[in-house]
């Protein structure tokens, strides 16, 4: 996945997700069934997905205090919402023909955008320019026939 600017995304060593200075050293994601399905409306349902680190078995990308990170399913002391932070629907074209933005299921007014230092954040949506840019992605590497599916991000 790439920012809207043709940045990277990809995990720090300190495990937050971030935009990379260039294009080089996108992480690549593993596109997984929804961790949340069951508190999803049944109209979201085949958009909701989860992304777990394709290098680091049971490790998802997930809202931590509204900024992104990627955690160990089986270090959390609650599940209940690491489920639900680790869970969002993928919107297609929703603020620019071609770009994806990935929805909390958690704060379902809030989308998965860049902020002024690169971190990526989970944001409430606002109707600026400024939101539509940073919360656009370019996804490659997606098949979205394949349930699940490997991607760039």
């Amino acid at each position: 996945m790439y920012g809207n600017t043709g940045q990277a995304v990809q995990v720090s060593s300190s495990n937050k997700v971030v935009l990379s200075d260039d294009a080089r050293g996108a992480t690549t994601f593993q596109l997984l069934g929804c961790r949340a399905s069951s508190i999803v409306p049944a109209a979201q349902r085949p958009s909701c997905v989860s992304l777990a680190d394709a290098d680091l078995t049971d490790w998802y990308l997930r809202d931590g205090g509204f900024y992104l990170k990627v955690d160990p399913e089986y270090e959390t002391e609650d599940l209940p919402l690491f489920t639900v932070d680790s869970s969002f629907i993928l919107h297609k074209d929703t603020f620019y023909q071609g770009t994806y933005a990935l929805q909390s299921v958690n704060f379902p007014d809030h989308y998965i955008k860049s902020d002024v230092d690169g971190n990526l954040t989970i944001a409430q949506q606002d109707d600026s320019a400024d939101y539509n840019d940073t919360a656009s992605f370019r996804i490659y590497d997606y098949d979205s026939a394949g349930m699940y599916s490997r991607f760039v991000c």
